[in-house]
């Protein structure tokens, strides 16, 4: 069985959640929401940072494993205390929520400049200037107050499971570890080293308000439910006898190492050293926000990092 959490987190920072393959411009987009593998990464990071005194890469990948053999993380969306701004293709454009693309863009994301620093200089690095989206910390309502800017989601915990030695244990304020809260701070995406990424916990939730219905939590079955003309809330494995209405695109990603490889680093420092080296292999999904015509036989289940598949009874694995 597996006990789920609802989760707000409050944006300290800036938030850019890049994807890949992109060149061509300067500009470095950002994902307007936050996928679950970024969750797995940096519950993966505090964690072993944790339990580890001087951790090593060999660390980081064992605690990586563990977390995602026994954590769940739905994608995470903004959300402003009424609406959580889930994407739909539901009227054959692009919705957040209830704003059309631009005026949700217009409210929520901005960019800015930057440009890396040689260490030995102090001078700027050559042609090392860009131009980074991001997920605004700070938005103005509708009243013209300034408010800061929360994303919401859900994270499961299998039962009984543990970390290290330490059982890990879902309380009121959040999910521990040896007294530790796992979930207290967390460092998401890309560009940290210019401060952005800082999320902290606001609040975890009784009653179940991210809009995701599980279907069977027995076991490593992890089954969720789709009515019909309802948007997808994270990547679907593309399915080529699928009818829908939304978009397709290809998903690569950057890590420390490929967790799905489950293969060893080159040296105990690579994880410290070489982040981003590794890069998974590219496979093409339904974005969030597509409608999937589903068949009764379809049955849909949610992995380790918030990707779905589409499981056709009528088929032979």
């Amino acid at each position: 069985m597996w006990e789920r959490i609802d989760v707000i987190f409050t944006l300290k920072s800036p938030l850019h959640i890049g994807y890949l393959p992109f060149k061509g411009s300067v500009i470095s987009p950002t994902r307007y929401y936050v996928p679950g593998k970024n969750f797995w990464g940096a519950i993966t990071k505090r964690t072993t940072e944790h339990l580890y005194k001087d951790p090593h890469g060999s660390d980081y990948r064992e605690v990586g494993d563990k977390i995602k053999n026994n954590f769940r993380f739905s994608y995470f969306y903004l959300y402003d205390d009424k609406t959580i701004y889930t994407p739909s293709f539901a009227d054959d454009e692009l919705k957040y929520g209830n704003l059309l693309l631009p005026e949700f863009e217009h409210k929520f994301i901005g960019s800015r400049v930057l440009t890396a620093i040689d260490k030995n200089s102090g001078t700027a690095k050559d042609e090392s200037l860009h131009e980074v989206e991001f997920i605004k910390d700070k938005y103005i309502d509708e009243n013209g107050e300034v408010k800061t800017t929360k994303i919401i989601g859900c994270i499961w915990v299998k039962e009984n499971s543990k970390l290290g030695d330490y059982e890990v244990q879902i309380k009121n304020d959040g999910i521990f570890v040896n007294n530790f809260n796992l979930i207290e701070e967390l460092t998401l995406g890309g560009e940290q080293g210019y401060g952005f990424g800082l999320v902290e916990l606001e609040s975890t939730l009784n009653n179940k308000v991210f809009p995701i219905e599980e279907k069977n939590l027995n076991g490593d079955d992890f089954l969720i439910e789709i009515k019909k003309d309802q948007p997808i809330i994270s990547h679907l494995q593309y399915d080529k006898s699928l009818q829908f209405r939304g978009d397709i695109e290809p998903i690569t990603g950057r890590g420390y190492f490929d967790i799905e490889k489950n293969t060893e680093s080159e040296s105990e420092n690579e994880y410290k050293k070489n982040p981003g080296k590794s890069l998974s292999k590219i496979n093409y999904f339904f974005s969030p926000g597509s409608i999937i015509k589903l068949e009764n036989n379809n049955t849909v289940s949610l992995n380790w990092n918030g990707i779905l598949k589409v499981h056709n009874s009528n088929k032979t694995n």
